[in-house]
């Protein structure tokens, strides 16, 4: 039976339709709420939980940081010295999604944004020979030779359709990805190895990172130590605590002070 030439149209239309392209934004727009926060308002508890300042300390920034009245970015964005600190202040505050904060200054997140690494590229400019780190911070007592910490961490997905053997971590029973990293002491990631599949070991990934070679290599690394599992050993850059049930007290005192002044990877 031949077909009529509308039910051919009809198909081409459906197939047309199937091959469309797919949108890329689970949103079509931004609801930002039409307002200014008054941040000179606030209360002097309220402006310190959100900024770390209070109210009267927030116009000697702003005048002994010479920000300009009128603040312009290179994309165009718009607002005055004050509200672009308290952006940045805001942002260096609380880690929070640009989506979230648009609900507190009335701003789309893209300005606030660009009002942030104005403020920062600002800062560095003109104060960059004034900042410096928080030795206290950046090296605690007590941990004299160890400059960081290493260790496997997982990040369980989806279960794949294809290649689930090689994505699932058998110790966590999961479906992950795995990452190499370091920490400081200050807290701070200063190495990321990965991804890397599921099923590896936190020595496969070790070598994979060249991470190793990197440290034998340098002398600068030697007998500075970075501390993890036994399983990474005891060498002249690693160090790990003391295993079995038959330690002296000099090795039990060495286990309990690196375990609780380890940083959490």
């Amino acid at each position: 039976m031949k077909r009529s030439q509308s039910a051919d149209d009809d198909d081409e239309v459906l197939l047309l339709w199937l091959m469309r392209p797919a949108s890329l934004y689970y949103r079509e727009y931004t609801l930002v709420p039409n307002f200014r926060s008054d941040i000179l308002g606030m209360s002097d508890e309220e402006s310190e939980d959100q900024f770390r300042f209070t109210v009267s300390e927030l116009p000697l920034l702003v005048r002994h940081m010479k920000l300009p009245n009128v603040v312009r970015t290179r994309e165009g964005a718009r607002t005055n010295s004050l509200e672009a600190l308290s952006v940045c202040l805001r942002r260096l505050a609380y880690p929070q999604r640009w989506f979230d904060k648009a609900v507190m200054f009335g701003r789309a997140p893209s300005t606030l944004c660009h009002i942030f690494y104005f403020v920062v590229e600002f800062i560095e400019k003109n104060l960059g020979d004034m900042i410096y780190f928080d030795e206290e911070r950046v090296e605690p007592a007590g941990i004299e030779g160890v400059w960081g910490f290493i260790d496997g961490i997982v990040r369980p997905i989806c279960r794949p359709s294809e290649g689930q053997q090689a994505m699932y971590n058998g110790h966590k029973r999961v479906h992950a990805l795995q990452f190499e990293t370091v920490v400081t002491p200050d807290g701070h990631i200063s190495r990321l190895f990965g991804p890397v599949d599921g099923r590896r070991h936190d020595l496969f990934m070790l070598n994979e990172s060249g991470f190793k070679d990197v440290l034998k290599n340098n002398s600068n690394f030697h007998n500075n130590l970075i501390c993890g599992d036994p399983v990474y050993g005891c060498t002249n850059v690693f160090c790990c605590p003391y295993k079995g049930c038959h330690l002296d007290a000099t090795q039990q005192e060495l286990n309990k002070v690196m375990s609780a002044i380890r940083v959490s990877v």
